[in-house]
This record gives C-alpha cells, sequence and structure tokens, in this order.
C-alpha cells in the first residue's frame, strides 16, 4: 500500500476510534542535543493516523491531525495533540532547565463541505489554546496576592490574559502569542496536553491552526535554540470520515491539474521542445 492511500486509511481510522480514549503527540527534540544553536525539532508519536509524516504542498509544514469530537473533550474541545519530549531530548539540569512553549502564528483556516475548499475562517468562529501561564508571569501574580506593594505592575492583568488562552481566528491571533507548554524533568523529558476547544458560530468543518515551538524568555526558556519550524494541526469538527478525509488530504497532496491545465502545460512543453530544436539547428 503507498503513502497516500495508508494515510487515507489511517485517517478514516482516526475517525472511526475517536469516540475512545486515544493521544497523540507533536514530539519535541533538538537537531544537535541541548546545547545553544540547537534547532527545536518537532516529529510525530502515538496514535497517530500514518506511518509517515505529512506536509502541506502549500506552506511545507509538518501536518497533525485533530478531532474536536474525540471522546475526552466532548464535541467542542479535545486535547490532542500533546506535547512529548523523550528522555535526554532537552536540559533537565536544575541549574539550566529547558521550558518549551508554543508561538501561534498566522490566521484560522477553515474546510468548508459545500465548497469543499480551503479559505481563511469566517467571522465569529475561533480555536483557543490553553497553554501554561509562564513561572514569571505566575510568580508576580502570587506575589501581588501576598503582598500587592511589591508586586510588579499589571501582574493580576498578565495573569488573566494568559489564563484566558490563545485565541486563532481568521483575522489573526488574540491574547498571548506566545505561552508555556511544560518545562523538563530532571532526566530532560517531559509530556503534557493542552485544552484545545472551539467556539463561536463554527459550523461543521476542519480547521487548521499554524504554530511553532519556542524556548524564548517569554515562555520561561533561556532564548538558546533555534525556533522550530512552524506546523499545522488540522481538527475535525463534525465531520464525516469521508468529508475529514477530503479536507486534510486537500492540504497534504498537491491538487491534480484539470484537463485544460494539462493541455496548457502539454502546450508549453510542446513549444519549449521546438525551441531547443530550433537552437540546436
Amino acid at each position: 500500500m503507498s503513502v497516500l492511500p495508508r494515510l487515507a486509511f489511517g485517517l478514516l481510522m482516526l475517525h472511526a476510534v475517536s469516540a475512545h480514549a486515544i493521544h497523540f503527540d507533536v514530539s519535541i527534540s533538538l537537531d544537535n542535543g541541548p546545547v545553544a544553536g540547537s534547532q527545536l525539532i518537532t516529529g510525530a508519536y502515538g496514535d497517530l493516523p500514518f506511518d509517515t509524516q505529512p506536509f502541506d504542498y502549500l506552506t511545507g509544514h509538518a501536518l497533525f491531525p485533530g478531532d474536536f469530537g474525540d471522546f475526552e473533550g466532548g464535541p467542542k474541545s479535545t486535547d490532542d495533540p500533546g506535547f512529548q519530549a523523550f528522555a535526554g531530548a532537552l536540559s533537565g539540569s536544575a541549574s539550566a532547565r529547558d521550558f518549551i512553549g508554543f508561538r501561534a502564528l498566522g490566521t484560522l483556516q477553515q474546510w468548508t463541505p459545500a465548497t469543499g475548499e480551503w479559505t481563511t475562517a469566517y467571522s465569529g468562529v475561533g480555536v483557543r489554546l490553553f497553554g501554561a501561564v509562564p513561572p514569571a508571569v505566575a510568580n508576580a501574580y502570587i506575589q501581588s496576592l501576598v503582598n500587592p506593594r511589591l508586586a510588579p505592575p499589571g501582574a493580576a492583568a498578565a495573569f488573566n490574559l494568559y489564563s484566558a488562552g490563545t485565541l486563532f481566528t481568521g483575522t489573526g491571533i488574540a491574547g498571548p502569542v506566545t505561552a508555556t507548554i511544560d518545562d523538563a524533568g530532571s532526566n530532560g523529558a517531559f509530556h503534557a496536553h493542552l485544552d484545545w476547544y472551539i467556539e463561536g458560530a463554527a459550523a461543521s468543518g476542519a480547521y487548521m491552526v499554524t504554530l511553532q515551538l519556542t524556548d524564548e524568555a517569554s515562555v520561561g526558556g533561556r532564548g538558546l535554540y533555534v525556533d522550530s519550524d512552524p506546523f499545522h494541526v488540522v481538527f475535525n469538527y463534525g465531520l464525516s470520515a469521508a468529508q475529514y478525509e477530503t479536507a486534510f488530504l486537500a492540504r497534504a497532496l498537491a491538487p491534480v491539474p484539470e484537463p485544460a491545465a494539462w493541455m496548457a502545460m502539454l502546450a508549453g512543453l510542446c513549444l519549449c521542445a521546438a525551441a531547443a530544436r530550433r537552437a540546436r539547428g
């Protein structure tokens, strides 16, 4: 079975078992280990419905599936995909512990069954991701409760901003653009599942967000590593298995040219061939 049929079959199976407790993760590692200048790398791990990572043909970014109808999340929420760094992937040293976070990018994209096309998400629709509150923000908030006079200005407002989550919409990102995912344990590993919600006047469809991993200071990191390449998460919201497969594969596969486009391409190739013959003659 080729890669593309396996991917399509896997997406159907993902939808079929989404009423049960499954999970899948974006794996996190560093291309040269936990040393300054390494780049954060993403991969696929867990109950993912493919054995070869699919990529978006428009952006070149990795694609991960998600389902707002899964058993754990109910009809409008999920905690998949999660994020997992295996032992030794990050620095777990007490004096140099890694905090890894996400950066929200771009705009929310939407696939609609009636049109069969990907577009910018409609007005009034949003996907919200609740990251962890960065350590500095949490500490400042605690200080504001214990001794308000010594707390940094705006400590409560900053805490409330992060607590409200990051919102992806068709016009951009609202709320914190970066937030913490987790920090490494002493063995350089972590496994975290954040909460995702779809909200507003969301119609049945597929919804795609774009993220990037970072260790910048805003998430509690040390700013030693190069940010990961961006990646996409494509969520199913109320679609049938066949519809979700169509939406996902519309991004994972380059569209097949229409007959008229094929004729134009062939005509162009013939003209190029004729020009080359004249040049040789």
